[in-house]
């Protein structure tokens, strides 16, 4: 039971830690390593859910109530339930954001930028970009801001690269703003709060980022609209995984006390 319950916690330990490897080796050179990566992280996420922890819930009901291996057991075990179950209803909620419906009145449009591949706009952007395509149509009147400024050395900005997108696709170029200084997502609803007067602003980005955004933007006072875009299948478990592990980050006290007070409650029915 012991040697079984140290497997399991490696295991456990390796299948978070090899996706958080995947999700930080940003720039792949090639289609065929995202699908594959891609493929990994959502291996490894299932083995977490299938295999993992039932065999941990295996051990809590036989190892010796109060041993160090049991008490190891729980410990890592709240911390992996935590972490996989909000992970599932984070994947829930976003694929939900995209039941949102276009506003009624809308008078900008804010589209959020991603990495770009020399000059050339990646599946996940575009998709973004064809979501505010879609909407414009309908508010024809409103402009279009797209942000992302220069990242990796890249010789345009994230911005450039998607006006050019928005133009060949039949958006008039007088009706695009383009705000080129933004790194990352606060940068990107910060910068462009600058050049948006109007509260009538819809916010398009991919379903997986729409509540971290959003949560950044009712931390500015922005009280935007929000549509997403569905990302593709072969990219979505590192892209969601990457951003609820932000949202984490973002909000480490509330998993830390969550975890803390689990432990508390299951400590005092056992």
């Amino acid at each position: 039971m012991i040697y079984l319950n140290l497997v399991n916690e490696l295991i456990c330990v390796l299948c978070w830690g090899i996706t958080i490897r995947l999700i930080l080796i940003r720039h792949l050179n090639s289609e065929i390593k995202v699908a594959r990566f891609n493929m990994v992280a959502f291996v490894l996420m299932l083995v977490n859910l299938a295999v993992v922890l039932p065999i941990f819930a295996f051990l809590l009901k036989n190892l010796p109530s109060q041993s160090v291996s049991w008490q190891s057991a729980l410990i890592v075990t709240t911390i992996d339930v935590l972490s996989t179950f909000n992970l599932i209803l984070f994947c829930v909620f976003s694929c939900c954001t995209r039941l949102r419906k276009c506003p009624a009145t809308v008078q900008d449009f804010l589209v959020l930028g991603a990495a770009v591949k020399h000059g050339q706009v990646p599946p996940v952007l575009a998709t973004r970009l064809d979501k505010a395509i879609n909407c414009w149509k309908t508010h024809q009147s409103a402009k279009i801001i797209v942000s992302g400024g220069i990242v990796q050395n890249a010789k345009t900005s994230e911005a450039e690269v998607m006006a050019a997108y928005l133009i060949a696709h039949g958006i008039p170029a007088r009706k695009i703003i383009c705000e080129t200084q933004a790194l990352n997502t606060w940068q990107n609803l910060a910068f462009a709060s600058q050049l948006i007067k109007s509260q009538e602003t819809v916010v398009v980005t991919s379903d997986f980022h729409v509540l971290r955004a959003r949560t950044y933007a009712r931390k500015m006072g922005l009280n935007w609209s929000f549509v997403s875009s569905k990302t593709p299948w072969r990219y979505c478990p590192l892209t969601f995984i990457r951003d609820y592990l932000g949202i984490i980050r973002d909000h480490w006290w509330v998993f830390c006390g969550s975890t803390l007070l689990l432990l508390l409650v299951e400590l005092i029915l056992k």
